[in-house]
């Protein structure tokens, strides 16, 4: 897929965070959104989602309500366990699904397990299947590996690109970033890009 942002403004304050920006980004299985901390890639996210509103410009390419995010924070209810988490973003239909995403986030036997007995990179996994589970278009990831050892984070993305859906993630890891087919390298703020694939 082909996602075009042509003279984009998003100002915080005083902040610019993206000054008249046009991007283009072409999305195909596992891509890459890689620069310096606060240059702009979550708001860049938060855009692509729908949940900010730029000031001026277009965005072309995207239906937000098709997408999923999963943000920085992984956002888990702390009263639901792994299982529920699933089942929370399913529709009944699919319940019988939840076993399937706890072995997508190598989880299995951790259905009755709530988040605050989970480890850091646990947790990162079940909010990552959460996401997934959703269904639908893009998926839109905020840094999905942070906590997640190196072997496991390469299982997850193999199993992210068998779901056959265009994902844009961001990562400063270097083993996450050569794994992806393409990876665009950004500046800001304002947010500019660097170099495209």
């Amino acid at each position: 897929m082909k996602i075009v942002l042509q003279d984009v403004t998003m100002v915080y304050g005083q902040r610019k965070v993206l000054d008249g920006c046009s991007l283009t980004l072409e999305v195909e299985g596992l891509t890459a959104l890689t620069g310096p901390s606060g240059c702009g890639k979550t708001t860049l996210l938060r855009l692509l989602a729908g949940l900010e509103r730029p000031q001026g410009g277009t965005v072309r390419g995207i239906v937000p309500e098709e997408s999923a995010i999963l943000f920085q924070e992984n956002r888990l209810l702390p009263w639901r366990s792994a299982g529920q988490q699933i089942r929370d973003v399913l529709p009944r239909s699919r319940w019988g699904e939840v076993e399937e995403w706890l072995r997508f986030a190598g989880l299995e036997g951790e259905g009755d397990t709530r988040p605050a007995s989970l480890s850091g990179g646990m947790a990162r996994r079940l909010a990552l299947a959460r996401c997934a589970a959703l269904g639908g278009g893009l998926m839109l990831l905020d840094e999905p590996f942070a906590g997640v050892d190196e072997q496991r984070a390469a299982r997850l993305m193999q199993r992210l690109e068998e779901l056959g859906r265009p994902v844009l993630l961001i990562s400063h890891e270097p083993s996450v970033l050569e794994r992806c087919r393409r990876v665009y390298r950004l500046e800001g703020p304002p947010l500019r890009l660097v170099s495209a694939p």
